[in-house]
């Protein structure tokens, strides 16, 4: 089972390059969250994950050629995941499609650790819409 942490979030992070993860790991940390970061990008093996973490929070990547295939991947299997797209360009193409596919919020690097704190109070007070 997984361990309870201070703030009771759990984050994992979902098909993220090394370096994203690594930043973005890092401001996860900090908050106090719980994070999981799948050893190898396998989808099947990440949403397995999410069903076991049951997250706060899942950043999905959604750059590269698939785009959202990912994030849809994982509102199917786990609608009720508050999914934030991550992405290495900020294109409004993108944050609109993400959107759409079920994102809560779309973001790129640098992050922003008063963003992401943010986020990880608000995911305890706002319910999914899903």
């Amino acid at each position: 089972m997984f361990p309870k942490s201070e703030s009771n979030a759990r984050v994992v992070l979902v098909g993220l390059p090394a370096d994203v993860a690594e930043s973005l790991g890092q401001i996860v940390s900090k908050l106090g969250a719980i994070l999981y970061i799948p050893l190898c990008f396998d989808i099947p093996q990440s949403l397995a994950l999410l069903r076991e973490a049951a997250p706060t929070l899942a950043f999905v990547w959604i750059g590269g050629s698939s785009r959202t295939s990912l994030l849809d991947a994982v509102k199917r299997a786990e609608p009720q995941v508050r999914a934030v797209a991550v992405s290495s360009q900020l294109e409004v193409e993108d944050i609109l499609s993400a959107l759409e596919s079920g994102a809560v919020d779309y973001c790129t690097p640098p992050f922003d650790f008063a963003h992401f704190q943010g986020l990880l109070q608000s995911t305890d007070k706002i319910p999914c819409c899903c």
